[in-house]
Parts: structure tokens; C-alpha cells; sequence
């Protein structure tokens, strides 16, 4: 019977977008983004205002409601909150003050929608899909005839919990192209071939990395692409009691077909997608003037101005035309490297507060690189960049642990030990056009150059080093490299910001040398480590590459 009546209102509401695309005023070209856009008052204003500049230590992103994969595990609103595979019961007591709840895959959804398709739709319509798909559909089910889903049992726990909550919406979200999540890939998209940039023909044919390779894209200069995706907000915005809504453009960072050459969009297509923005704004101010209370608007974007134009985002534009209250930025992909400072100082030119990412997923690449000393590595890089809090994603815990109980307080962070490394290539994603949203250009390895020559990298560190020796509070610094051929380490020459190193140990098996170093010659914020070989090689090639540079800080108890 729910599956019929679900059907039923699928195909409705199917019927309903089309006439309205065809009736014609609501596929205007995007660069109409203000037009008719609802009056908000002073008061409304400043209440916004308000909103924007409340206390976000940590914004948890739940990434897609994991409590209803498992079987019997998110069939009861107890058991979604509380059970073994809960994304809420971890934030409770902590320093998470908003959670992003992500409710599923762009025209997928693991909420009831009036306009959208669900999980469960799609496992009973094309399945069965194999995995966790079927618990899904039950758990999903047996919400529904509870007259709640995931979006609904996020919110009201907020609410009793003082915890903002937004709504998380990836709008090309597109990992429907892997044949394990084909459940994804919706009646919409398989009666709309059109409206992809490809086919999985097509798309079988190109290397995982390579962004041809994800051939369900949609192509965001279609105008039926766009109407259908904010129908999908727009149902959202006015059935939950949201305080807020994100557009999460980095999963995945493609919108426009030159991306696809790793060739940057157009003028016209960032005017597209800036047209785009603005009737999410839209949306917004309706559903809060609807109840009386402000709606934000968040974005999660690259982390740097040319990477957001590459990708179609005209970001200073949406800052100057008030089209965001709150900025996510990056995917949390080269988590120890990242770039946060440009975004920061551009946000904050505008009043809006940003929020670099860091990603559970991508806290990898060598030992220790997971520990909470490297998160808090992270954190602290990020407040020291001027970050107004920091976004955690892809990270699952069931019950308070310390990434949610430290991070998100600098002063507490400043006396904590930490560890701070250079990513490493197996920490950073390429799949889904994210290649073109990455700033790896820093990360490891890199080839230590064979004619004598120094090869630099830049390693950020967030805490003030010298400051705290002054103090007392340190206990010491240890800074390690490792290189691919142990042979050559007792003829390379380190140096840490223009001081030459000399060696504390060395571990000839894994290629590793370690520096006690003083204090006083480390920077706050980016230091530069320099590694030459002192002999050239006979023939000028590279002998070695420069695989991990960590450093590790401990302070007195």
C-alpha cells in the first residue's frame, strides 16, 4: 500500500513539474535570479542577521542518515537516534552546535518527498540492488508508517538538544555511476537521458579518475535540470522546520560539460549557476517569511576563488549579492594542506562565516595520519587560518568521542599534542570531477631532484610554537621525513625554513630521518621544508622521492 501511494504521488507530482516547466515562467534563463524575489523586512533582515552569527564550533554533516542502512537499525525513531549506528547519539554533550542532515542523492532521497523518489521507491521498482539496500527500504517503510523519516526524527532531536539543523542537498551527487549504488539512479534520470553529460557506455570507457568517467552528471544548462532540483528544495523548505538549507556543490564539483575536459566553465554557465543560487535564496526567504523565521542558506564550495570559478561558482558574487549566510568550503580531501585563508578573508569581507572541511575519509596516508593528534592538526590549522568553526565529514562515530569534544574549542586546542604531516597522495580523492577541486599541487610524494638543487614543501602548522616555549608549556618538537630510497639519507641536506637540520635518528629500513627542533625556527601557519641531495646524481635524475614530512608537538601535563 506505502509503495503504491508513494507511486502515486511520484507520478503526480511528475506530471505537476513538467506543466510548470512548459507553462514558462519557471525555466527562465538563470541571470532572472531576482526577479520576483519575496521583499524581506528589516526585521526578518536583522533576525537573519542574528542567525548567521550564532556559535558554530562544529557543523557535523551526518552524511546520509547511516542508522537506516542496517537491518532493524533505523526502523524506530529510539533505534534511528540512539541504536548502534546512530550519526545523532554522537553529538549530544559535545561541541557540535549544527548538523547538516544529508537525506540521500540528488534525485534519490532518503526522506518521504512529494516531488522526488526515495530509496525505498527504487529498491522495490528496479531491485532487488544487493548490499544494505533492502534494510534500507524496511527501515524507510517502517518510518513512514510511523508518519516520520529521517529528516523529521533529525530535527525535532535538534530541537530538544539546542542544536541548529540544516538541510544538506548534493546536487550532482553522482555515485549512481558505480554499478554497487545503481539503486541511485532514478526513474527521473532513467526517463531524462538527455539531461545527463553522458552514458555509462560512454562512461565504462575512461579510467575511475578520470571525470568522463562519471557519465550520470547532470548538465546544469539545462533548464528542466535546475526547475526539477529546487522543486526538490523548495518541498523540503516548506514541510520541515529547517534553520537552514546547503547546497553541496563539492559532492560532486561538476556542473558544466567543459569540466569534463578539465577545461574551466564559461562566463555564461557562471552566470547560470550564480541564476541558480539565487532562486535557492528565493526559496528560502518565501519558507521564512511563510513561518516567521529566518531560513539560512549555506553553500559548500572549493576552497579557493579559481577553483570555484572552474567549476561554474562565482563566489565573491554570491558573497556581494547576499546569496549565502553560511560557507562550508572544500571536501575535506587534503585535510592537513588545505587552503582555508583566501575563502576566510574573502567570507568575512562580507559577514559571512566559513567553515573549512575535514573529512574522516581522507584523515589517511601514513601512520598516525587518524589519530586525534592529526585531527586536532587540523583543527588547529584551520582556526589559526581565522575558520569560524570547522565542518566534520564522513566521520560515523555512535556515542561522543574526542573529535567532537575538542575541536571545536581553539584555546582547549592550543596546549593539546598534535600532529601536523603534508598529505599524502593516497589521502586524496580524484573520482567525480573532484580532481578539479583539490588544491594537491603541495601534496606528496614529490621527486627529490637528482642535479643538487633544493625541492621545497610547504607544511602548515597552526599552533604558535616559539610563543609556547616561552611558556613553559612545550615539551619538545620532532619533525620526520621519510624518503623512497634509504640509501641516499645520509647524503640529503633538510632544512626547516632556511635552517639546515642535522639528524637526532636516523631508520635506515624505513627511510626515515627525525629532527629535535627548536622552537623558535618553526612559523605559524605555513613553514617551508627544503630537501637537496648534496652529491648530484651522475646522470641529473631523481634519485629518491620525498614521501612524508610530519611533525609531531607535545606539551607538559
Amino acid at each position: 500500500m506505502q509503495c503504491n501511494r508513494s507511486r502515486l504521488l511520484w507520478t503526480a507530482a511528475g506530471i505537476l513539474v513538467a506543466a510548470l516547466i512548459q507553462w514558462g515562467g519557471a525555466v527562465k534563463m538563470a541571470g532572472a535570479a531576482d526577479e520576483g524575489n519575496p521583499d524581506e523586512d528589516s526585521k526578518m533582515k536583522q533576525a537573519r542577521k542574528e542567525a548567521t552569527h550564532r556559535r558554530r564550533r562544529i557543523i557535523y554533516n551526518d552524511d546520509g542518515c547511516g542508522s537506516i542502512w542496517k537491518k532493524d537499525s533505523g526502523n524506530t525513531p529510539e533505534r534511528f537516534l540512539f541504536g548502534p549506528h546512530s550519526r545523532m547519539g554522537a553529538v549530544r554533550g559535545t561541541q557540535v552546535d549544527s548538523v547538516f542532515i544529508c537525506s540521500g542523492a540528488t534525485t534519490v532521497l532518503n526522506h518521504t518527498s512529494s516531488v522526488a523518489e526515495s530509496y525505498a521507491d527504487t529498491e522495490d521498482r528496479y531491485g532487488p540492488f544487493g548490499g544494505d539496500f533492502e534494510h534500507f527500504r524496511d527501515n524507510m517503510r517502517a518510518l513512514e508508517a510511523l508518519g516520520t523519516d529521517a529528516i523529521r526524527l533529525t530535527v525535532d532531536f535538534c530541537r530538544k538538544h539546542k542544536i541548529e539543523v540544516f538541510y544538506s542537498y548534493r546536487v550532482n551527487d553522482v555515485h549512481d555511476t558505480y554499478d554497487w549504488c545503481a539503486v541511485e539512479h532514478s526513474t527521473w534520470k532513467r526517463e531524462h537521458p538527455q539531461y545527463m553529460m553522458s552514458t555509462k557506455e560512454e562512461g565504462d570507457k575512461h579510467a575511475e579518475s578520470d571525470a568522463k568517467r562519471m557519465w550520470s552528471f547532470l548538465d546544469f544548462e539545462i533548464p528542466e535540470v535546475r526547475e526539477y532540483l529546487l522543486s526538490i528544495l523548495d518541498d523540503v523548505a516548506n514541510r520541515y522546520d529547517l534553520d537552514g538549507m546547503e547546497i553541496d556543490y563539492f559532492r560532486s564539483p561538476l556542473f558544466f560539460r567543459p569540466n569534463l575536459e578539465l577545461k574551466p566553465a564559461t562566463k555564461a554557465q557562471l552566470d547560470v549557476l550564480t541564476g541558480f543560487q539565487g532562486r535557492v535564496r528565493q526559496i528560502a526567504l518565501r519558507a521564512g517569511a511563510k513561518r516567521g523565521r529566518p531560513m539560512l542558506v549555506a553553500a559548500r564550495v572549493p576552497m579557493t576563488v579559481a577553483m570555484c570559478k572552474h567549476v561554474g561558482i562565482d563566489i565573491e558574487r554570491w558573497l556581494a549579492d547576499d546569496l549565502l549566510d553560511v560557507l562550508p568550503t572544500g571536501g575535506g580531501y587534503v585535510p592537513f594542506i588545505m587552503p582555508t585563508g583566501e575563502l576566510v578573508k574573502l567570507g568575512h569581507r562580507y559577514q559571512v562565516p566559513v567553515y573549512p572541511t575535514i573529512s574522516g575519509s581522507s584523515m589517511r596516508g601514513g601512520e598516525g595520519y587518524d589519530s586525534i593528534e592529526a585531527w586536532r592538526g587540523t583543527a588547529a590549522s584551520a582556526w589559526r587560518a581565522g575558520a569560524d568553526g570547522v565542518y566534520i565529514f564522513n566521520h560515523f562515530p555512535n556515542k561522543p568521542d574526542p573529535q567532537f569534544m575538542e575541536l571545536g574549542d581553539p584555546q582547549k586546542l592550543a596546549t593539546m599534542d598534535k600532529l601536523f604531516v603534508i598529505d599524502n597522495g593516497a589521502g586524496s580523492y580524484t573520482w567525480g570531477g573532484h580532481a578539479q577541486a583539490i588544491p594537491a599541487a603541495d601534496v606528496l610524494p614529490v621527486e627529490v631532484p637528482g642535479d643538487g638543487s633544493a625541492r621545497t614543501v610547504r607544511l602548515p602548522v597552526g599552533d604558535d610554537l616559539p610563543s609556547a616555549a616561552t611558556k613553559g608549556t612545550l615539551d619538545g618538537v620532532m619533525m620526520t621525513i621519510q624518503l623512497s630510497d634509504p640509501a641516499i639519507l645520509a647524503g640529503v641536506e633538510i632544512k626547516l625554513n632556511d635552517r639546515v637540520l642535522t639528524p637526532a635518528a636516523t631508520d635506515a629500513k624505513k627511510g626515515r630521518l627525525s629532527f629535535q627542533l627548536d622552537p623558535s625556527g618553526c612559523r605559524v601557519g605555513d613553514n617551508r621544508v627544503s630537501i637537496r641531495v648534496t652529491s648530484p646524481t651522475k646522470d641529473g635524475k631523481s634519485p629518491a622521492k620525498l614521501t612524508a614530512v610530519e611533525l609531531r608537538v607535545k606539551y607538559r601535563k
